[in-house]
């Protein structure tokens, strides 16, 4: 067990390429097929668009959501066409990695800080029963804060504040595990202790002395 555990209390997982493996490269290509625009093009009006931002904050809904992405990209996708494009980022979620959650949780107390949204959700919830057997993703830890519902997102400041005071303890006993760079220096600002995860299942092995 890795000596970045001592005084730790509770984990908090990112969700995205922590726990379940993205595509981002694979939207990007799907939505540049159908708006006949290159990748680049596609990549800067997705990740900087305000719109998202909103709809992971819950400002907004799918169908808001999916009309705004249109007016955007200057596409006419429907509902089916458009979730089927936006949920092919959701990459795999595997029984192994979730049992490995379920394991760390039998020692500390476990969490989720996701940046996600609501069609995200419909979609990898289905994928968790397929995958192990269990109904929904807060089925493997005590809490799980997704940005839709709570308002906020990573890196903001008042995201990991909000989660700290919800939990109750003090930001030195918890350990976050996020893929992102921003977010984890986010983090270590908000008090908490922070690694940034670039193999989840290796470093989740070698964190909590798994495997």
């Amino acid at each position: 067990m890795s000596n970045v555990l001592q005084g730790i209390d509770a984990i908090i997982f990112d969700f995205g390429n922590v726990l379940i493996d993205l595509d981002y490269p694979r939207v990007i290509k799907r939505f540049s097929e159908v708006a006949k625009k290159n990748t680049e093009e596609i990549e800067e009006l997705v990740v900087t668009a305000p719109i998202l931002q909103k709809f992971e904050m819950g400002m907004i809904g799918p169908d808001e959501f999916r009309a705004k992405f249109n007016s955007l990209l200057g596409t006419k996708m429907g509902e089916r066409q458009f979730e089927d494009i936006w949920n092919s980022m959701l990459k795999s979620i595997t029984k192994e990695r979730m049992d490995k959650v379920l394991q760390i949780g039998k020692r500390f107390d476990t969490f989720i800080l996701s940046n996600t949204n609501m069609i995200h959700e419909i979609a990898y919830e289905e994928m968790i029963m397929e995958e192990t057997g269990r109904a929904s993703l807060r089925d493997f830890v005590k809490e799980v804060y997704y940005s839709h519902e709570i308002g906020m997102r990573k890196p903001n400041l008042n995201c990991y504040n909000f989660v700290i005071d919800d939990i109750g303890l003090y930001a030195s006993r918890m350990l976050f595990l996020d893929d992102r760079l921003e977010n984890v220096e986010a983090a270590k600002k908000a008090g908490m202790k922070a690694i940034q995860i670039f193999d989840p299942d290796k470093q989740l092995n070698e964190i909590f002395g798994l495997g």
